[in-house]
């Protein structure tokens, strides 16, 4: 297995859930794998499942919600609010630094607005829940909060934070994402991209693609991935960017 091969498309995954989540010799073997510890919100239903930091209205997170809703499948927004903030880290940064897209310029250019909404040098290294942003609002909370104003029909009950799960599994093995990975072969659809530019490229070749190969070699099958965004322009800074209508919920924040 290589780059190549992790992803299935989105139509083929939604017919394959079906079939793997009525397998139930496979999801007994799933399930024995995971002892048993499978997070509630995947027990009752497949989901479609979108994990970040912080679950936050960019472009990437509007197509996903586009393709879930055309595809019927519910979604799920996971979250790892544990992880200490590291301005490198490209989805770090961008939720940190937003950019906001204004639609064309007359001369061709994209109409760019960018805010910063914590201090860099007192926030890095600091744990993602804990942040604040630069006018003393939580910074997990604040995300939340302009995604439920972008986005009324959300139901913040399905966001889910999922750190103590993911620090507890990822000891039981030498593959870090094995058991979290696992979750995807009958119980969900992740979407995500694995990049290999952007300096995420020791990350994907040395902890996702080594993870996915020893799942696929112990139980015949991969894990359902599809992509969250076309891979020709997974790397385009549009997907970190957000829309421009979203800055009117920011706007005046940071004079309270």
């Amino acid at each position: 297995m290589d780059l190549n091969d992790i992803y299935t498309p989105l139509e083929d995954a939604k017919k394959e859930i079906q079939r793997r989540w009525n397998d139930p010799v496979l999801k007994k073997k799933i399930e024995k794998f995971l002892e048993g510890d499978i997070p509630y919100f995947f027990k009752k239903e497949p989901r479609a499942a979108l994990v970040r930091d912080v679950t936050s209205p960019n472009n990437e997170f509007f197509y996903f919600w586009d393709m879930v809703k055309d595809a019927n499948i519910k979604p799920i927004f996971v979250e790892y609010s544990i992880g200490k903030f590291v301005a490198k880290n490209i989805n770090k940064y961008h939720l940190c630094r937003m950019y906001f897209h204004h639609g064309m310029g007359k001369k061709g250019g994209g109409k760019i607005e960018c805010m910063n909404v914590v201090n860099f040098n007192t926030m890095e290294g600091k744990s993602i829940k804990k942040i604040k942003t630069t006018w003393n609002e939580n910074f997990v909370d604040f995300h939340h909060g302009i995604l439920k104003k972008s986005v009324p029909e959300i139901n913040i009950e399905e966001i889910v934070d999922f750190s103590k799960w993911f620090d507890k599994h990822k000891r039981k093995s030498k593959y870090l994402y094995l058991h979290y990975l696992a979750l995807f072969i009958c119980h969900g659809i992740l979407f995500d991209n694995f990049i290999t530019d952007n300096g995420e490229k020791e990350f994907t070749e040395k902890k996702i693609l080594p993870s996915l190969r020893a799942l696929s070699k112990k139980f015949g099958i991969k894990p359902l991935i599809v992509p969250i965004s076309p891979l020709k322009t997974e790397n385009d800074l549009y997907w970190w960017f957000y829309p421009g209508h979203i800055k009117k919920h920011i706007d005046g924040r940071d004079k309270k």
